[in-house]
């Protein structure tokens, strides 16, 4: 197997431009997974702060009935109680508020680094393809040729006997070409055989899973440009 040091510098470069972009998009999906994960803690503690203030408020309701409206320690400690979580689930509210704005943007920014991924795998994958088939061509391309030349005289030539030559049908060039799609063409558009190359071993033949998602959960324009329409008027009014 040969080292990266042994493709072309050309390979090489843009080898490295898939590694550098892979691990931008790696990051900025993290950061994106984190503060999902951050969001959903917060949500839960306030669904957790709220069920409690309900359930604090129906006792301090059926003390109340109880008592016949006297106010004992007890339920003046549940009211306040339930005071601070009330206060607690508006403090929630603005945490998750300030939390959604100042995290709107990843989803975005993962979006843009997938797609920058993907178009420099993309790359990679091109111009290797067309190396190997420059490589092969000047291995075996003369004598491929060559082969083919002489099927078109034989196949054309076995074709026509008996009943002539017939244009479109068994003329030597559409049976040579008949010849091509049946053994060449065909297969390679059916199977799965892809070069064992140390560029494909290294960056995949493919994206790596989750790209193609990330970047198709993009915001839709409209809602990239409702972002940065609120952004705009929130810093002209931080201004003022």
């Amino acid at each position: 197997m040969s080292h990266t040091t042994d493709l072309p510098a050309s390979t090489q470069t843009a080898l490295e431009k898939v590694s550098t972009a892979k691990a931008a998009w790696l990051d900025a999906r993290t950061k994106q997974e984190a503060a999902a994960t951050q969001r959903d803690i917060i949500r839960q503690r306030r669904a957790e702060t709220e069920a409690n203030a309900t359930a604090q408020n129906d006792e301090w309701r059926r003390l109340f009935r109880e008592n016949g409206g006297v106010m004992t320690p007890e339920m003046k400690k549940l009211r306040a109680e339930v005071a601070l979580d009330r206060e607690s689930l508006e403090e929630f509210d603005a945490l998750l508020a300030l939390h959604a704005q100042e995290n709107e943007l990843l989803p975005w920014e993962t979006s843009e680094r997938a797609l920058a991924y993907i178009s420099a795998h993309s790359d990679l994958v091109n111009l290797r393809a067309m190396q190997l088939w420059q490589m092969f061509m000047d291995a075996h391309g003369q004598q491929l040729i060559q082969t083919l030349s002489l099927l078109k005289i034989t196949l054309g030539r076995q074709a026509s006997a008996g009943i002539g030559e017939v244009d479109s049908v068994n003329d030597p060039d559409t049976v040579l070409k008949t010849f091509v799609a049946r053994n060449i063409t065909d297969p390679a558009l059916v199977r799965d055989a892809l070069p064992e190359d140390d560029v494909f071993k290294l960056a995949g033949t493919f994206p790596a899973r989750g790209a193609h998602s990330d970047y198709r959960n993009s915001p839709s324009p409209a809602a990239r440009h409702k972002i940065l329409a609120r952004r705009e008027m929130a810093q002209k009014e931080q201004a003022q």
